[in-house]
């Protein structure tokens, strides 16, 4: 059974200082599904997705989340339902990897609820998960960039919510990680129906990951939908301004983008 749970943006227009990025933006997160979307730098995804999980406050317009408004929606309501790992999340000083996965259980915690022993299998889950396991022990500040990455969606998978918002997850990750990360959640996509959107910069595995895709240019969207409809070399150019022949991903069928340099020229047939 799909999530339930539905998340909108309706006329949003975002921004910081008097400076607008978003303007009147509409917007529906498929339920149940894995939205992805891309852009070029400064398009407004990231800030998209920050006003998304509440941590920007609109300038016009709303976000729902289930048809309330998230701004007046409590604070413990919204985390028990919407989950997020921002851009670059910053850990307390010297704190060590399972204090720190162990705070996604926070939302779960009430007034007369002590931890458990699901915490325990919910936070160990996402240790193994995410192989962050044998750094159970280290303190957050020793890790290399990947291996904290890959902390931080622990905990955000340790949260448990029915809809998950990742703003550049792959960041500081090697290609295999990379590639671990977006099957982990695949997985916890299919096997949870958890409803999930996630900014990338790579658009390949964008095509091969999303089954929605928005692409967003200066504040708007430009095209989404599933990426096998929208993704053309025509769309490459005016998202990014790149030439391209877009042809099948021989591993997954989805529309892989070859950018074509000056001395290139596009294939015939």
């Amino acid at each position: 059974m799909a999530s339930s749970h539905t998340l909108q943006a309706r006329q949003l227009s975002l921004g910081y200082g008097e400076r607008e990025i978003v303007s009147r933006l509409d917007l529906a997160l498929p339920p149940g599904r894995i939205t992805v979307v891309v852009g070029p730098n400064a398009s407004g995804k990231s800030t998209l997705l920050r006003a998304l999980a509440r941590l920007l406050p609109p300038l016009a317009g709303s976000v729902l989340l289930d048809g309330r408004d998230i701004h007046r929606t409590p604070t413990k309501e919204v985390a028990a339902t919407l989950g997020v790992l921002p851009q670059s999340p910053v850990a307390p000083d010297a704190i060590v990897v399972a204090d720190l996965v162990g705070r996604g259980r926070y939302p779960h915690q009430g007034w007369f609820r002590r931890w458990t022993r699901a915490d325990d299998e919910a936070v160990a889950a996402a240790m193994l998960a995410t192989d962050v396991l044998d750094l159970a022990d280290r303190s957050v500040d020793e890790l290399s960039g990947g291996q904290r990455q890959r902390v931080w969606i622990a905990m955000a998978l340790a949260q448990e919510t029915d809809v998950l918002l990742l703003d550049e997850p792959t960041t500081y990750l090697d290609i295999s990680h990379q590639l671990d990360v977006l099957d982990l959640l695949t997985d916890l996509n299919r096997a949870r129906d958890v409803t999930l959107a996630l900014v990338l910069h790579d658009l390949n595995l964008a095509c091969r990951y999303a089954d929605h895709l928005i692409a967003m240019k200066a504040g708007r969207i430009v095209a989404e939908g599933p990426p096998g409809d929208i993704v053309t070399a025509s769309l490459v150019h005016e998202v990014f301004g790149l030439r391209s022949a877009v042809i099948p991903d021989p591993a997954s069928g989805t529309p892989m983008v070859v950018p074509l340099g000056r001395h290139h020229v596009t294939p015939s047939g």
